[in-house]
């Protein structure tokens, strides 16, 4: 029997979890942004947005950043953030990550943070992610490592960073790689 992909839920201090120092301690933004190739006239796909984690400070690096989660909480919460911080090239949209509700070939890149594990089907997610890029445009996937760790979900549903490579082949090109003890970051290229 197949075990069911494993989501984040958004419950009691769900938005103090995904910006607590010690997130921000073992995943820094600061980290992760420069790795992408990021330009002031992009577009971005940020899938399983959140709260804003990282969709904010891509914002300040591009031209639009479209934040695409499934979880009204999280669309609330980061529609006020959106106001309150008068950030106009931010859309957030309600949609399930491996049915994208857009065009093909409509965004520069896809980023796609801590979601990998989250979905049934890996591949779909691949498909969409080549189907919404933009020739030669890049995605991004950051993950939990495989390994034994207090935070992060069950070891179970967690994928090694080969996993996604194989899932991409023939679709996408391995780029950049680069990983720590709590999580690896993959850029991916177009084909």
């Amino acid at each position: 029997m197949t075990k069911k992909a494993h989501r984040f839920e958004a419950s009691d201090n769900f938005a103090e979890h995904l910006e607590s120092e010690h997130r921000r301690g073992l995943i820094p933004v600061e980290s992760v942004l420069p790795r992408m190739p990021l330009g002031h006239d992009d577009s971005v796909l940020d899938l399983g947005a959140g709260v804003g984690y990282f969709t904010f400070p891509m914002a300040r690096l591009c031209q639009e950043v479209i934040a695409v989660d499934i979880e009204p909480k999280m669309l609330s919460l980061l529609r006020s953030r959106i106001s309150e911080r008068e950030v106009p090239n931010v859309s957030p949209v309600k949609g399930e990550i491996t049915r994208l509700p857009f065009d093909a070939a409509c965004v520069d890149h896809v980023f796609a943070a801590f979601v990998y594990h989250e979905v049934d089907s890996q591949e779909q997610l691949m498909r969409e992610c080549h189907r919404v890029l933009r020739p030669s445009g890049s995605l991004t996937v950051i993950d939990f490592q495989k390994r034994l760790m207090t935070d992060g979900p069950p070891i179970w549903v967690r994928k090694k960073p080969e996993h996604v490579l194989s899932t991409g082949a023939g679709v996408f090109r391995l780029e950049d790689r680069f990983e720590t003890k709590a999580y690896y970051q993959l850029r991916l290229r177009k084909t």
